[in-house]
């Protein structure tokens, strides 16, 4: 999965649950709102009320009388007391169902005599009204969030993520056995170059190694054929000769040990030859060189056999060898 799908994932995630967290506050917000509302159309009414009885009319005919309740205190009842608000569930004929209800019920003195006046009315939830419409608000909104988050993660990862790929494709295109360095182009986020720094110091330490063990194992390869070939033709050639049976065992342990360690060097040289084709497959070899050199190896087996070598060839003569 790429970064920036992640980033995406991680978003909406934490986004959905902003939303939800939000949807549950303003929820509730709205819904204490709604009942704060109420409890202040009910003061009024009651101060209304409070009102009328001051001036002495009749309040038995007002439209709201079925919602008020008037009480006459006793006399002697002279302490003020708060308003008293309740919130309860109640019965509703015209609606034949159980409502949210808020009752208040405040103690005015009217001309010196202390009432009691209750009123009440349904509250209207949010959930019977408001519900749906938040839901489709908060939906919709996650959605046109979802949608910019997409589509701003596609453009600013193409913009920030620019200089990342750009290592990523000299990576790829880096090769060990070649000796140019890695090819990283410049950024102007700090980070960027800090990676492209450090690998540009990796990559050199790689080539360096890389390259002495190359050598090593030509070098090795190259300076051990000659003298094991020369070892062992030496003991073919007095295995062939007038020796003893215990002699003889000797020297064919001795013969089996230079063809392990033969074939060995056999697979050390033909690792080296497909590294140095696959590096350089036009490098050219000196030639004059190596037939001086193993001319030399041979030189003590020739001379027990009795032949004589010699050698017509140019100095520095360099042909490509597979």
């Amino acid at each position: 999965m790429k970064l920036n799908y992640r980033y995406t994932i991680a978003y909406a995630v934490i986004t959905f649950f902003v939303l939800s967290v939000g949807f549950a506050i303003v929820y509730a917000a709205l819904s204490r709102s709604v009942t704060q509302a109420t409890i202040g159309k009910l003061t009024h009414l009651n101060e209304v009320v409070a009102a009328q009885l001051r001036t002495g009319r009749n309040y038995a005919g007002h439209p709201a009388r079925t919602n008020v309740q008037i009480g006459l205190l006793a006399a002697a009842d002279t302490l003020a007391k708060e308003p008293i608000v309740r919130e309860h569930n109640e019965w509703d004929a015209t609606l034949q169902a159980e409502v949210a209800t808020v009752r208040l019920t405040t103690y005015p003195r009217v001309g010196g005599q202390p009432y009691r006046i209750t009123s009440r009315a349904a509250v209207v939830e949010p959930s019977d009204v408001y519900l749906t419409g938040l839901v489709l608000v908060f939906a919709w909104t996650f959605v046109f969030l979802l949608a910019l988050v997409v589509i701003l993660s596609e453009l600013l990862s193409w913009r920030i993520l620019r200089p990342f790929n750009a290592t990523l494709r000299g990576i790829q295109q880096f090769q060990l056995s070649q000796q140019q360095p890695i090819d990283l182009r410049p950024s102007r986020t700090a980070e960027f170059n800090e990676l492209n720094e450090f690998l540009v110091r990796m990559t050199a330490r790689a080539q360096s190694d890389y390259q002495g063990l190359k050598e090593f194992s030509e070098n090795a390869s190259h300076e051990l054929q000659t003298p094991i070939a020369s070892i062992k033709a030496k003991i073919e050639l007095l295995m062939d000769s007038d020796l003893a049976e215990p002699q003889l065992r000797t020297l064919a342990a001795m013969h089996d040990e230079l063809e392990r360690l033969a074939k060995i060097n056999h697979s050390l040289t033909l690792l080296a030859k497909l590294e140095h084709y696959e590096s350089a497959p036009d490098a050219l070899t000196d030639l004059s060189q190596l037939v001086a050199s193993t001319e030399m190896a041979f030189a003590d087996l020739a001379e027990m056999k009795g032949l004589r070598t010699t050698q017509h060839l140019a100095p520095s003569v360099r042909v490509p060898l597979d």
